[in-house]
């Protein structure tokens, strides 16, 4: 595997809204793979709010993982490696529930580009239309096409490469 980077940074705006959420992923000292390009908080420790203090942590590990250029299994593996290089290395109290994103339709992900499904324009979207690979909470592969867009909204970009 290639060398992992861990993150000592992570944006403003975190730090600034959600400092005990901030404070936990600083002490986890995560590590991502390099091709990880962005990293966006979902969920009750995110901007939807509304933690128990048992509530994990959802993250999105965005990739540029070109799904066209490689056979499924091929990909599986790489999105495997790319979710446990974090998820193998994370020292944090709280557990993470972590996904590997990347691009199936050649639509660029630019719904992680806005912070608001209202401002969403593209063509492409359509329910399962982003890939998504899991290891945790039942899921061992490929999530089937059936996540909307809209559900994972609201978002937070916490980490960009």
């Amino acid at each position: 595997m290639s060398k992992t980077l861990e993150l000592s940074d992570f944006a403003q705006e975190l730090k600034d809204t959600l400092p005990e959420t901030y404070r936990l992923l600083k002490e986890a000292h995560l590590k991502v793979h390099p091709n990880v390009r962005r990293i966006t908080l979902h969920g009750s420790r995110g901007p939807a709010g509304g933690c128990r203090n048992d509530s994990d942590i959802d993250l999105s590990l965005v990739t540029d993982i070109d799904n066209t250029k490689l056979p499924e299994e091929a990909l599986g593996r790489l999105l495997k490696s790319v979710l446990l290089a974090t998820l193998e290395s994370v020292r944090c109290p709280v557990e993470l529930d972590a996904v590997a994103i990347y691009d199936r339709n050649g639509c660029g992900l630019s719904c992680f580009d806005i912070n608001s499904y209202d401002d969403l324009r593209c063509e492409k979207e359509a329910k399962g239309c982003m890939g998504i690979y899991k290891i945790q909470k039942g899921f061992d592969g490929f999530v089937p096409p059936i996540v909307k867009v809209s559900g994972m909204y609201p978002f937070m970009t916490i980490w960009n490469r």
